[in-house]
């Protein structure tokens, strides 16, 4: 199975997780009520992939490793972007979610939600709030100059909630921001060793 970061991996239970800390109190009632976490960008032994856990408040994040025999689905953000399941959501966020997916399919972008609008669509529990942004990641290989990114980035700044763009690329993960007004100097590109400051090299 091919996991990537920001996947959600649905679980059999919350006793596969494994760390070298005690468990939250709130982590197992979490997992309960909603089965999934999230694949975090860290290196992991044979047989096991690094996982984080999402709660209730925004403060409850809790980082672990799960056995990959424990798991029983992988969704990945191109997938809840296919299901287009915002549309059945009343709330304003998801709407603009709408608008979202007509700018990426115009500019034939490979992409999907994450963070709190990615997890409450795939678990249908509450998880997003009016000062949520509208996480994203766009998957790219090569030909992602900052110019198109300006473009994308101005055309997103049209949308009323804020959408925070993290462009996944060969090299590692940045931000689409962060590149559009890079000028050729070195960003912050997140590897699976950590972060670095490197250029990104996609012209």
């Amino acid at each position: 199975m091919e996991l990537n970061p920001h996947d959600l991996l649905e679980l059999k239970s919350v006793k596969g997780l494994i760390s070298h800390s005690p468990l939250p109190e709130w982590v197992e009632p979490s997992i309960t009520r909603a089965p999934f976490v999230v694949v975090r960008r860290s290196r992991a032994s044979e047989g096991f992939v690094a996982v984080g856990v999402r709660g209730r408040a925004r403060n409850e994040r809790y980082a672990a490793f799960m056995p990959v025999d424990h798991l029983l689905k992988r969704i990945t953000p191109e997938q809840l972007a296919q299901e287009r399941k915002w549309k059945k959501h009343p709330q304003e966020i998801f709407s603009c979610l709408e608008q979202v997916s007509h700018i990426m399919n115009d500019h034939s972008l490979i992409w999907g939600p994450v963070g709190s609008v990615g997890f409450e669509l795939l678990s249908g529990k509450k998880t997003t709030t009016k000062k949520s942004d509208i996480d994203i990641v766009i998957r790219i290989s090569e030909g992602f100059t900052t110019e198109f990114a300006k473009k994308i980035e101005a055309e997103l700044k049209k949308i009323q909630h804020r959408v925070d763009v993290q462009v996944e690329s060969t090299i590692g993960a940045f931000s689409l921001s962060e590149y559009a007004a890079s000028e050729g100097k070195p960003i912050l590109i997140r590897t699976i060793d950590g972060p670095i400051l490197k250029k990104s090299n996609l012209r």
